[in-house]
């Protein structure tokens, strides 16, 4: 019978999805893999979704700062989808060559972050198109901005690392070590603490930024993924690859304390600025799916 591996093996060589090829084999190198382990959980609570049909291989979501719009990375169609919220319709792309993955839109709304890890590249939007590339010699899988603007949060998957940088990726301000295999990344709005998703350990890894250093660990499912803290920094959402599933966590608390049904891999995900509605993107459906929390 075909694991939950293979499946993951198959699904990312039909969308030809090598950052994650890439990943798989790093882990499967040192003995590490993703299965399913028997769920002991309570069953998800029914939440009112739609969903927006984006394009074709939707990695990452993130919303402008007056909740208007939605950018969605398209890995396969090398775009950012424009999604306009009032309509739920897409009403402009942004050409982005090289498969862009994680993305992250700037506080005061005026430009996106976006990692492109095949081409090594941090990559600046300035709303509405015009798109600027720092290459840095690193692969960032996913990206966060600080509540400043200032410092951009870039996950190393393949370093183990997190490293804090600028929007041109010139400086390094720090680096978070001893990760494992770091996929997503999202910032407390106080930015004392980096929530750091740990793709083979089904964990989420939480760094007091301080010090640089992780703190503490928060047990999930299997295969987190994307994430996202709500504006008041209480609730902390995890996407779970290819699982179906997100994770909703009490930060103070630091557990998982409901669990939202999604469908067809779900890998990034963002919060609206009034935190009444959540936005998944589902990678093997070409949709966002919209859920009103």
């Amino acid at each position: 019978m075909a694991t939950e591996h293979d499946r993951r093996d198959r699904l990312a060589a039909e969308r030809a999805d090598t950052p994650l090829v890439r990943l798989l084999d790093a882990a499967r190198s040192r003995g590490r893999e993703v299965t399913r382990s028997p769920d002991t959980t309570a069953p998800p609570a029914p939440h009112t979704v739609t969903t927006i049909r984006v394009g074709e291989s939707p990695h990452s979501v993130a919303v402008s700062s007056d909740g208007s719009r939605l950018y969605v990375s398209d890995f396969k169609a090398n775009s950012v989808a424009v999604v306009d919220l009032s309509g739920e319709e897409v009403v402009d792309t942004i050409a982005v060559d090289g498969g862009p993955y994680g993305m992250a839109v700037s506080p005061d709304g005026t430009r996106l972050h976006v990692a492109v890890p095949d081409a090594e590249l941090l990559l600046k939007i300035e709303l509405p198109d015009d798109v600027s590339g720092s290459h840095f010699g690193h692969a960032p899988y996913g990206v966060a901005a600080g509540p400043d603007g200032q410092r951009i949060y870039l996950a190393l998957a393949l370093e183990d690392q997190v490293r804090v940088t600028d929007q041109f990726a010139m400086g390094e301000f720090a680096t978070v070590p001893d990760l494992d295999f770091p996929v997503g990344v999202a910032v407390s709005p106080d930015e004392k603490h980096l929530y750091v998703t740990q793709y083979f350990s089904d964990q989420v890894a939480v760094v007091d930024l301080e010090r640089t250093t992780v703190v503490s660990t928060i047990p999930v499912s299997n295969g987190p993924y994307g994430a996202a803290v709500s504006g008041d920094g209480a609730r902390l959402y995890v996407a779970h690859f290819p699982f179906d599933t997100v994770s909703v966590i009490d930060t103070a608390r630091g557990e998982v304390v409901n669990t939202i049904a999604v469908s067809d891999g779900p890998r990034g995900v963002a919060v609206s600025p009034d935190g009444t509605r959540l936005y998944v993107t589902n990678f093997f459906a070409g949709t966002v799916s919209v859920i009103w929390l």
